[in-house]
């Protein structure tokens, strides 16, 4: 029996779907007596029955909308008829969608042995997975009650996100913003082989019932173990045998190895042909089921020379880290179980950083302390180079500067640093300390990344705790208290988390407080690896030599360990003059996107990126010579290089998902709406009915419209074609040529 909710009125919701290019039909509502014609002629006279089946059934003949979507008028009678319908999304033309209707059953869909999808919907028992239709494999629909594993496609529909199941739970989605997918014509395929692998778990020895195009029990027997096999059998067991080691992550030259082992085996065997159609068929299928996936060609601890990182989108000059820290890079690289040869980078830098934290400047007042933020999968090597930075750092005598994995407040972080004025701290889930900050109820961690911003610009300066009152306390304890203060801190962080927690939590309040721009953020794109056994092996003399250089070549007669509230003299390093011409030239450079991107509220972003590369060049002129007295140009080409990469690549990605202020934020969502609206255009009265619109005051409104007129995004014209009669609407720059 439903609970007793408070209706809500759907048409939004509605408008919504059909805005997402769905084909839309209404449901009976759960708020609703369900009609006697329905009690008696479709549930026997049983009320119960019908009120729970009423929530999920047509009011409306749906046969033609399986052709064709429904029009403005129709949805608009449908809203105005039925204000608490729940809807339906009809299948077949524009989506296929996977019904998981139990615990297992979506623990299979989400075991990765099926392939993925960034749209799902949460429903009473289980997930409803959306793909897009394949054009080569006919979905019709199917039932299958006993592992709870149907298809709804060609002649079928799914409850929408938004309705409400007769027992009161809500559809919602649960979509994964780190794939990019703007529209359903974006989604994944549903593939042949994901249908063998779902008939697979069904059991295929009762198959569903229902058409899906072919007969999925003749098809696939059983999975392939390796064996030979006779006529009649080979192709069946080739395609498993390669969906298997495609999913295990296996090379292509490896698996081509194998199944020709395998194929002389086979009576008679397959071919060299045959086999080659098969194998580029399976990774056609897996890389559209897959699409951030890379199937590499060779092997990676075979194809790629030692001194090589795996390829990946960083350009390949960055990889060459100058001096030492280069050679603490390939270590990380040679001790890993899963290579990632650009977060080794930002490791290594890391390294650098607390090495030389505190006791080294240039004469441009520059110091060593960095912010790192490495983002990749789960389980997919990021947490390599937390193990080897602390490996390191004790295998030198220096574990002391290894802090605790985070802060939970801001006088957390004044009092490590009063205990470690140079120290490094190591956050495993950096994700999760943005979602707790920006708690409403959690002001202290909010306070925590305040006073880390802080710390970012005090290295050549003082720290002082927030200030409190000393009236209650002793002479003695008041002139304590006044002399905790913290002289040249030089604290450097290495963060790690996974793109979906990272994105999850991207907001303008972190682009306007600048802790986002203190950040060197590298993200990994490279897809999860199968685990390699390196040899086990000690840290390098080489590395271990060089931090005893760097850590005994102190100015005066500076011992290793300094009180906080100690003023330091620091070994300056001097810019050359053509290097600072290049930072001057950076400089020009910076400034002329920071005017760009400034009506976005994006240009302090890149507030700090110069004073990176400074930071970056001092730390690599003491990788190349712990000696050194100069900072020469090649140095500060790389670490120039290096931060305009990341920084321009974080400037892209903060635009596109985030904006940069509010306004930005509403008029990206403003924009889209009316993209997703295509040539027709939006009408002032349906654009009035958009959740991004609606949300606006007439001021907001009309600042938004300008905004779009003025870049050029969006225009307003009184004759829009259409089958019908010319309609009045904002039509997006995209089809500006359709309605000339």
């Amino acid at each position: 029996m439903m609970p007793d909710l408070k209706p809500e009125p759907t048409e939004d919701i509605a408008w919504q779907l059909n805005e997402q290019g769905f084909t839309l039909i209404p449901l009976g509502s759960p708020f609703d007596t369900p009609p006697p014609y329905f009690v008696n002629d479709r549930c026997d006279g049983d009320l119960e029955k019908a009120k729970e089946r009423w929530p999920k059934t047509p009011r409306t003949s749906w046969h033609k909308y399986q052709k064709q979507p429904p029009s403005d008028q129709e949805i608009e009678n449908w809203t105005h008829q039925f204000p608490y319908a729940n809807y339906a999304i009809v299948t077949g033309r524009n989506v296929i969608v996977v019904d998981a209707d139990s615990e297992e059953a979506v623990q299979f869909m989400e075991s990765g042995a099926v392939g993925r999808t960034p749209w799902k919907v949460k429903t009473a028992k289980g997930k409803h997975y959306y793909f897009q239709p394949n054009k080569s494999v006919d979905i019709r629909n199917s039932v299958n009650s006993k592992t709870k594993i149907d298809f709804r496609g060609h002649g079928g529909y799914v409850v929408a996100p938004g309705s409400t199941h007769a027992s009161g739970t809500k559809y919602e989605w649960e979509i994964d913003p780190t794939w990019p997918v703007d529209s359903i014509h974006d989604l994944p395929y549903l593939t042949e082989q994901d249908l063998i692998t779902i008939n697979q778990f069904n059991d295929a020895t009762k198959p569903a019932t229902g058409n899906i195009g072919f007969n999925l029990a003749d098809y696939y027997h059983h999975k392939a173990d390796g064996n030979s096999v006779n006529e009649g059998e080979r192709n069946k067991s080739a395609v498993s045998l390669v969906g298997q080691y495609l999913a295990g992550g296996m090379d292509l030259y490896t698996i081509k190895q194998i199944l020709n082992e395998w194929d002389k085996g086979n009576n008679p065997p397959l071919g060299q042909a045959e086999l080659n159609t098969c194998i580029a068929s399976l990774v056609a299928t897996h890389l559209r089921n897959h699409p951030h996936d890379v199937v590499p060609v060779y092997p990676i601890v075979a194809s790629q020379p030692k001194d090589e990182p795996v390829p990946e989108s960083l350009p390949d000059h960055l990889y060459k880290v100058p001096g030492v820290l280069g050679e603490v890079v390939k270590y990380m690289n040679d001790t890993a179980t899963k290579k990632q040869p650009a977060l080794a980078i930002q490791s290594a830098l890391a390294l650098g950083s607390v090495i030389c934290g505190r006791f080294y400047r240039t004469n441009k007042n520059n110091f060593s302390s960095l912010y790192f933020l490495n983002i990749a999968k789960s389980s997919s090597g990021k947490e390599h180079g937390k193990k080897i930075v602390e490996r390191i750092l004790e295998a030198a005598d220096l574990g002391e500067l290894i802090s605790g994995s985070g802060y939970t407040s801001a006088g957390a972080v004044f009092s490590e640093l009063l205990t470690r004025p140079v120290h490094i701290s190591i956050i495993d889930e950096f994700g999760k300390l943005i979602e707790s900050s920006q708690k409403a109820n959690n002001t202290q961690k909010d306070e925590a990344i305040t006073q880390l911003v802080e710390c970012w610009g005090r290295c050549d300066g003082t720290m002082r705790p927030p200030s409190y009152s000393t009236m209650t306390l002793s002479k003695s304890q008041a002139e304590d208290v006044r002399n905790r203060v913290i002289r040249s801190p030089a604290l450097t962080l290495l963060a790690m988390t996974t793109p979906g927690t990272f994105y999850n939590n991207l907001n303008s309040q972190l682009v306007r407080d600048g802790f986002l721009g203190r950040l060197l953020i590298m993200e990994s794109h490279l897809s999860r690896q199968p685990s390699i056994d390196p040899d086990v092996r000690p840290v390098p003399e080489s590395i271990l030599n060089w931090i005893k250089a760097v850590r005994s070549n102190l100015a005066g007669n500076i011992t290793e360990i300094k009180a906080a509230n100690e003023t330091v003299e620091q070994k300056v390093l001097v810019f050359q003059a053509d290097a600072l011409m290049l930072l001057k030239e950076f400089e020009q450079e910076l400034l002329a996107k920071q005017e760009e991107v400034e009506q976005q509220g994006l240009d302090v972003l890149l507030g700090r990126t110069r004073e990176k590369a400074m930071r970056i060049s001092l730390i690599l002129a003491l990788s190349k010579n712990p000696y050194a007295k100069t900072i020469e140009k090649e140095l500060v080409k790389y670490a120039i290089d290096y931060v305009r990469y990341l920084d321009f690549k974080l400037l892209e990605t903060v635009s596109k998902k985030v904006g940069g202020s509010k306004f930005e934020t509403e008029l990206k969502s403003c924009e889209d709406i009316i993209r997703k609206a295509g040539a027709k255009g939006l009408t002032k009265y349906e654009i009035s009915r958009s959740p991004a619109f609606s949300k606006l005051d007439p001021k907001q409104e009309d600042l938004i419209f300008k905004a779009l007129m003025s870049r050029g995004l969006a225009q307003f014209s009184n004759n829009i074609k259409t089958r019908g009669r010319s309609r009045a609407a904002w039509v997006h720059a995209a089809y500006f040529a359709e309605n000339k």
